[in-house]
């Protein structure tokens, strides 16, 4: 493409809200990516592995609680931000109180019966490592949330900004216990790992949802004048149906790590749990087209057809050479952590990165759906694909190591978008317009 085609093609998408929110997002996983890889370099090459297994083990199991007690609430709130109008500031308050009681919920429960989830975890023993964790999960909930919220509010362009700050103070924290650290190894640089990933995050969510809830929810408020939310009925089976779905690919996502964390050792679950963080930064390309394609079914369900073509064109054009580049580039990427990374997890990192491509189908399938309201087939498509990738992630970690666990993560997800790809496909060509005419409710509705 021409410099005079690149000028004439960017503005445009750029003064598209979907492409625009989905550009936003992914310089946000991207910028977090090319950053993350040396913040864990640093963290690899400084502290000793096993430490950095233990303070990653913590962190796999603050992603998990996080996920099943508050991320649920992730398609709720992009499908129903954009047209809660003069409510918005309520519902998206209503929502946060509501991840925070679950998640102390679920963190009490995960602690009391600590003794069952391996001796790398005894680190949370005790109440006040239970309390520090449990507020880390809150805070880890939080800020994912409040992505999803500038998104349905239409500012994603906010987050990068806002995750930039992030690993600003992320790299601050970790040089000072680098200082601190240098020469340690045990508890203290365990909890290291662990709290300079996310500790800065209660700061950013402090500063950031004080700017949403007294400047940009009003704003939004003001331009939504004229829409409303449906009955909390609606609202209600439709969080049902996108939580229980939500669990399923969140125990997919971050049920692994934990049940690989169990099962190894320190060096080999940091071999692991650094690799999956890498490749999880190539899956949430997907993941942000798809909030920004439920954004905009909710802002516009007449454009739903074209906005999925148009999500699905990019998507790809964007992941694929990543992809590429990440598969041939695999042993000289993870060499910068050290020779037992590059020895033990170049085969993991090459499926998890060909995994990705499959992941996008789901991925913009289940953001359509969202779109539309159907939260059935959400919670269809999240349970096989959870069900394949645990059962087979179990039988094949004894045999195969965590390659095994990458070669279960790339079947699972093939086969699901095997499986998805004609319904997509409908949607996609218009045929499923219909369903933005009948209430979710109504039998009379066209299934996705």
């Amino acid at each position: 493409m021409t410099d005079s085609g690149l000028r004439r093609f960017l503005p445009a998408d750029l003064n598209d809200p979907l492409l625009r929110s989905a550009y936003s997002l992914m310089l946000n996983a991207g910028a977090g990516a090319v950053i993350g890889l040396g913040y864990w370099t640093v963290t690899a090459r400084v502290f000793d592995e096993k430490d950095v297994g233990v303070g990653m083990a913590i962190l796999a199991a603050m992603r998990l609680l996080a996920a099943v007690t508050s991320f649920g609430f992730v398609g709720t709130v992009a499908r129903f931000v954009p047209e809660a109008g003069p409510r918005t500031s309520r519902f998206v308050a209503t929502v946060y109180g509501a991840a925070a009681a679950l998640t102390v919920a679920g963190c009490a429960l995960f602690l009391l019966t600590l003794s069952s989830w391996g001796e790398t975890y005894s680190l949370l023993s005790g109440w006040g490592a239970g309390v520090v964790f449990t507020v880390m999960v809150i805070v880890w909930s939080i800020c994912t949330l409040q992505d999803v919220v500038l998104t349905g509010l239409r500012k994603a362009p906010w987050v990068p900004v806002a995750n930039l700050v992030f690993w600003v103070i992320r790299f601050a924290v970790l040089a000072g216990c680098a200082v601190l650290l240098a020469r340690s190894t045990g508890a203290a640089v365990s909890w290291a790992v662990f709290l300079a990933w996310i500790a800065p995050g209660l700061v950013v969510a402090l500063c950031l949802n004080t700017i949403v809830f007294r400047r940009l929810i009003p704003q939004h408020a003001r331009q939504t004048a004229d829409k409303s939310l449906p009955p909390a009925r609606q609202i209600g089976r439709f969080l049902a149906g996108d939580y229980a779905g939500s669990i399923f690919t969140l125990l997919f996502n971050y049920g692994v790590p934990v049940l690989v964390a169990a099962q190894v050792s320190k060096e080999m679950n940091a071999y692991y749990g650094l690799t999956i963080t890498l490749g999880a930064m190539l899956e949430m390309l997907s993941y942000t087209m798809a909030s920004s394609l439920t954004v905009e079914g909710a802002f516009d369900g007449a454009k739903l057809a074209e906005n999925c073509r148009r999500a699905l064109r990019r998507t790809f054009l964007i992941l694929t050479p990543l992809v590429l580049a990440a598969t041939l580039l695999a042993p000289v990427a993870l060499w910068l952590f050290g020779e037992g990374y590059a020895h033990h997890a170049t085969d993991l990192m090459r499926l998890i990165a060909l995994a990705a491509l499959p992941r996008a189908v789901v991925e913009l399938y289940l953001g359509a759906l969202r779109a539309l309201r159907r939260a059935s087939m959400i919670v269809f498509v999240q349970f096989g694909m959870a069900t394949m990738a645990i059962g087979g992630a179990q039988v094949l970690l004894p045999v195969y190591g965590i390659t095994g666990v990458g070669i279960a993560i790339l079947a699972a997800q093939t086969i699901t978008a095997l499986a998805v790809l004609p319904s997509l496909w409908r949607i996609a060509s218009g045929r499923a317009q219909a369903a933005r005419l009948h209430p979710p409710d109504d039998p009379g509705g066209v299934q996705a």
